[in-house]
């Protein structure tokens, strides 16, 4: 009972209130006439309410010391998630930055980028890659390339995060799926204590129900500040899934987020329009101009991310080999899903001129 105050109650009320004080002292997102679908100015940084839940937590835990755990925060800073953890301030403060001062998109990329490669270096390690073809674990991987792909699946993550948040409850809620999809993995076996990957996920879930109490209204935004850092979270919390089961699981949960990401980036590129600039290219995006609610949008990627963790759930349980086979099949469908959209809707949205 005392852990589920601390880890649940604590996150939930703490992120609940702070987000309410950030409503009325954040910095304001204001519409601009075109990408930004709002009518007028909204309280953004949302993102310090679900940063504040999860410190209260850990802080709370500190003083209460459940379950003979010891000092959760010493237990984390100690384990191989104080880098990735690391990465969530920097890009939390990052974002809060840009929030308040809209910082150049090139410095930011940067200052990300270099963050990521220092959490990778501090944070977990997948050291083996299963291909079709491989035998047993798969294909043993060299330090140094496993640190570059961590830190470039970091950065990714990070931002990837941040371009599908443009819809009331579509990011955060959707990392709130996959979060929660993780700490089931990261569940201790009956009887167990709970690790401190768990207990972090438990928190960071209840921390967003705490936001998104607010944000699924329209009230707040999260705002950089909150995109940024729980697309650090995803990242950092999804090499430790990886590196106990295999790279796929992780892969597997980020889908509903990559793949139109990188389909939309590679639409832009093909169009030769620039990859830096703020649009309205998401496929996400296609639905709000073809005019479905925010919530509507929202709960389709829901959907998405939902049938993403159960086959994440069950490749973890069947092995790299099938999790891999999972993986190709949500890719191919999901891509072949982002291209008909694009053939159907986005054409008729470009003649009629929306």
């Amino acid at each position: 009972m005392m852990l589920l105050l601390v880890w649940v109650a604590a996150p939930l009320l703490v992120s609940l209130l702070v987000c309410a004080l950030m409503i009325r002292l954040g910095p304001k997102d204001a519409p601009d006439g075109g990408r930004k679908t709002q009518i007028r100015p909204v309280p953004s940084a949302g993102g310090i309410g679900v940063l504040a839940g999860l410190l209260a937590a850990f802080l709370l835990a500190g003083l209460i010391q459940p379950g003979g755990l010891g000092n959760p925060l010493a237990m984390l800073a100690q384990s191989a998630l104080a880098g990735p953890m690391l990465l969530v301030l920097i890009a939390g403060g990052l974002g809060f930055a840009d929030d308040r001062l809209n910082l150049p998109a090139g410095r930011k990329l940067l200052v990300l980028a270099a963050a990521s490669v220092l959490a990778a270096i501090y944070g977990p390690h997948v050291t083996h890659l299963w291909l079709p073809g491989a035998a047993g674990e798969g294909f043993g991987l060299p330090v140094l390339f496993a640190i570059l792909c961590a830190a470039f699946w970091l950065f990714v993550m990070s931002n990837a995060v941040n371009f599908i948040d443009g819809a009331n409850g579509i990011a955060l809620g959707s990392a709130a799926i996959l979060l929660a999809a993780m700490a089931f993995l990261a569940a201790p076996p009956p009887g167990g204590a709970p690790g401190i990957l768990f207990l972090l996920l438990q928190a960071a879930v209840a921390a967003l129900i705490g936001f998104l109490v607010w944000n699924l209204t329209g009230r707040l935004y999260a705002g950089d500040t909150g995109s940024l850092a729980i697309g650090a979270l995803i990242g950092g919390a999804g090499l430790a899934v990886g590196a106990i089961y295999s790279v796929w699981v992780p892969a597997i949960l980020a889908l509903p987020f990559l793949i139109d990401v990188f389909l939309t980036l590679g639409w832009r590129a093909r169009l030769r329009r620039p990859l830096m600039q703020a649009h309205r290219d998401h496929a996400y995006q296609l639905f709000l101009r073809a005019g479905w609610s925010h919530l509507k949008v929202a709960a389709l990627w829901w959907v998405f991310c939902l049938v993403a963790a159960l086959a994440a759930i069950t490749g973890a349980r069947l092995g790299a080999g099938p999790a891999f086979c999972l993986f190709a099949v949500l890719l191919v469908t999901g891509s072949a899903l982002w291209i008909s959209q694009r053939v159907t809707l986005g054409r008729r949205l470009a003649a009629d001129g929306i």
